[in-house]
């Protein structure tokens, strides 16, 4: 489990190639909005650092030598000439040590599980509640924790890697990544899904008795929340958070760090690329609130 343990920035100057102005202890690498406490951040442009004042949880920055000056004092600070490469060695450093961010276990599988024939699940780090099924061909990776009566569909994967590329690599790869998931009780996941795991730490979540359909994504860090349904094909991007009995129709896309309120409901094959409120129904690409979109139509009769 994360243990939360800090570092000081400095340990990571030579791996990552930082000239360290002020010092701090981080827990984590990450980006400006993600949301995990003592993290170091990329911030390349002075609007990247007028935008993070919205968020906390951030200890330290890498800039450019130029946006030094620019970096409040309480924060520590670092220069590189790519910060966002420079930020990602960091996150490759810190996945590299054992026991660090995450203490390790080995996988615990209740007795009243049953686990089907094919199915892969990893030795280390997984918990598997009391009367959960894991369908054949299943894949449960490191770091997924899944509660009671859950069911976990043929083919299913859970805790892949997000398809995060590494700044500054040559070959291009994925970044190396610490996060986990972790889910409910009484969660339905059905055949062909992909449940990512969170990147720099912390979990990507499925709330209690929620739903999803066959060949459902949900990617790196969202936050889904109790007895939503995601349809067949649904795509939620990375941070997306969904509100408490939500319902998502066929083929939807959700983008980027949207929020959706509790009760909204995505009507079949809507692109989503705002946040949405409480109880709204949306629709089209790019999808409006759902009579707004129906008035619209009408003006082409």
């Amino acid at each position: 489990m994360f243990t939360y343990r800090r570092s000081s920035l400095s340990n990571f100057a030579e791996a990552a190639g930082l000239d360290v102005v002020r010092d701090a202890k981080i827990a984590y690498a990450g980006k400006i909005p993600t949301d995990l406490d003592g993290r170091v951040v990329p911030a390349a442009k002075p609007e990247h650092l007028e935008y993070a004042r919205d968020f906390e949880g951030i200890a330290a920055f890498v800039v450019p030598p130029q946006l030094a000056e620019l970096v409040p004092s309480q924060f520590g600070l670092a220069t590189a000439t790519s910060p966002q490469a420079a930020v990602a060695l960091i996150q490759e450093a810190v996945s590299a040590i054992e026991n660090f961010q995450w203490k390790r276990f080995r996988t615990r599988v209740d007795p009243t599980a049953v686990v089907s024939e094919g199915a892969y699940i990893a030795p280390n780090d997984v918990v598997i509640g009391a009367h959960t099924h894991v369908g054949p061909n299943a894949v449960i990776l490191p770091r997924s924790l899944i509660g009671n009566h859950c069911i976990i569909g043929a083919g299913t994967v859970i805790g892949m890697e997000a398809f995060e590329h590494m700044a500054g690599s040559n070959p291009s790869r994925v970044l190396p990544q610490t996060g986990g998931v972790r889910i409910g009780d009484y969660v339905t996941v059905q055949a062909k899904c992909t449940i990512v795991r969170a990147t720099f730490g912390g979990f990507t979540t499925i709330g209690r008795e929620t739903m999803l359909d066959c060949q459902v994504h949900v990617a790196h860090d969202c936050k889904v929340g109790e007895r939503v349904k995601l349809t067949a094909c649904s795509e939620i991007s990375g941070r997306v958070e969904i509100g408490d009995d939500s319902f998502l129709g066929p083929n939807c896309s959700i983008s980027n760090g949207v929020k959706l309120g509790k009760c909204v409901h995505v009507t079949i094959g809507s692109v989503v690329v705002r946040d949405v409120a409480d109880e709204e129904r949306v629709t089209g690409n790019f999808a409006l609130p759902h009579q707004k979109w129906l008035n619209f139509i009408r003006t082409f009769r």
